[in-house]
């Protein structure tokens, strides 16, 4: 915001810190060996695969390779590539249930930002399979919903209808894509 304001000097102070945040999650999260970066409790890895672990994407700044691991994951069909992606917690877990709040379900809100950091990282196909997978989700029913099924796009027995952020992610992308932008 600073650099569309023109105040250059908070700008660039502000890409240093982003920059270096950046280069701490690098240092302390990141995992060579699994391709993705773990959280953090009590300073031991939570080895339970989310879209969190993939988070950093979304900042732009990681390294090609970095984030082809990461758009790796992403993809997978095992994992996070449902038929309406992006359930909270990968399909292959034992504890994965798409019916049970961020235990699986699809989030709107979560899919939006991966759609925004993918075209930032320099994946515009695969923010754009994502966007018309999420507006597709959202179209198959009357009304709006808190989450869905990553499996059936059928809203589980506890999402709140007539919902928020999603109805506000859906006229974003749906404009979007109207014009032809990806995000």
């Amino acid at each position: 915001m600073a650099g569309v304001l023109g105040m250059e000097e908070q700008a660039a102070e502000w890409d240093r810190q982003a920059g270096a945040l950046v280069q701490r999650m690098i240092d302390h999260l990141w995992d060579e060996e699994a391709g993705v970066f773990w959280a953090l409790r009590d300073h031991r890895r939570v080895r339970v695969l989310t879209p969190f672990n993939l988070y950093p994407l979304i900042t732009g700044r990681l390294n090609r390779s970095m984030s082809d691991r990461l758009v790796t994951h992403l993809l997978s069909p095992d994992e996070f590539w449902a038929n309406f992606p992006i359930p909270t917690v990968a399909r292959n877990d034992p504890k994965y249930d798409p019916e049970r709040m961020w235990r699986g379900p699809a989030w709107m809100n979560i899919n939006y930002l991966f759609i925004e950091g993918l075209e930032r990282s320099g994946y515009p196909d695969v923010a754009r399979s994502l966007r018309d997978k999420t507006l597709d989700l959202i179209m198959r029913h009357g009304d709006i919903y808190e989450y869905y099924n990553p499996e059936t796009s059928d809203p589980p027995p506890n999402a709140a209808s007539v919902f928020g952020w999603s109805s506000a992610v859906f006229i974003d992308l749906a404009i979007r894509a109207s014009r032809g932008e990806v995000i």
